[in-house]
């Protein structure tokens, strides 16, 4: 027999991913748990599962500026002074057009300079690290991207600096205030 547990959700939330089902075909109940299961798949596989979702939404967006999965070999070529300079212009434009259309460009900010390597983390602020070939390329799009976005940029003697939102790092903190006390709670039990 299959235990059974209730969640709680609010009616709003609800109504939204019963439309979203019967768009999909499917039932809420089916479509839950499909949506579940893939969370659980992904937490197996070491990968927080609501950030996957979130790099998806990104990756959807991209797509519409025409962008594609570049291999790393080619990323790890040389590229001219002005194959960079026009990186930061459509990064500027790009960042321009998502603060337009109100997106949070941080995300992308993130996305990108994550998934290729070129950020540090400091506190409340990002560096996008010095690069060349097509690391520098993407770096040089990153920073277009966040001066193009409106985010607060620091440039100087080679080193570009993006400061966190600040409602990036009040989620942040507060996402790490829930899990300790989950966590702390479970302990007591």
């Amino acid at each position: 027999m299959v235990s059974r547990r209730t969640i709680g959700l609010d009616a709003p939330m609800v109504s939204e991913l019963r439309s979203i089902a019967l768009r999909r075909g499917m039932n809420l109940v089916s479509y839950l748990r499909r949506l579940v299961s893939e969370a659980i798949e992904l937490e197996r596989r070491g990968y927080y599962a609501p950030r996957a979702l979130s790099e998806k939404r990104v990756e959807y967006l991209l797509s519409s500026f025409n962008f594609v999965y570049v291999p790393m070999e080619l990323i790890n070529s040389s590229l001219s002074d002005e194959a960079m300079k026009n990186a930061r212009e459509f990064g500027t434009r790009l960042g321009m057009t998502l603060r337009e259309l109100g997106v949070n460009a941080y995300e992308l900010v993130e996305f990108l300079g994550t998934s290729s390597g070129i950020l540090i983390y400091e506190g409340d602020k990002v560096v996008v690290t010095p690069a060349s070939g097509g690391k520098g390329l993407i770096a040089e799009l990153v920073k277009g991207l966040a001066l193009g976005s409106g985010l607060e940029c620091n440039e100087g003697r080679g080193v570009f600096v993006i400061k966190v939102p600040e409602e990036v790092v009040k989620r942040a903190s507060r996402a790490l205030e829930e899990g300790l006390a989950s966590r702390r709670g479970r302990r007591s039990k």
